[in-house]
């Protein structure tokens, strides 16, 4: 993921990380998809009971994954 950068040296605090400013609208929302995918994967490796926040937390990713994944099918030609 050579678009998404850590910006150790930013004084943000809120925004740690620096978007490549080439990275297109397509290529953008295809690593929104990918970056999803790996949070559900990640979370269901851990596999570890999880309290009701953390649930709901998840529930908003995966949602946002799907909402993503169809983004991603939208931007395909038929």
């Amino acid at each position: 993921m050579d678009n998404v950068i850590s910006d150790s040296q930013s004084s943000h605090a809120t925004n740690p990380f620096v978007v490549n400013e080439e990275l297109s609208f397509e290529d953008a929302w295809v690593r929104v998809a990918e970056l999803l995918q790996c949070a559900v994967a990640t979370s269901q490796v851990l596999g570890e009971p999880v309290a009701a926040p953390q649930r709901a937390v998840m529930h908003l990713v995966e949602m946002a994954k799907i909402v993503a994944d169809r983004a991603v099918e939208c931007l395909q030609p038929t």
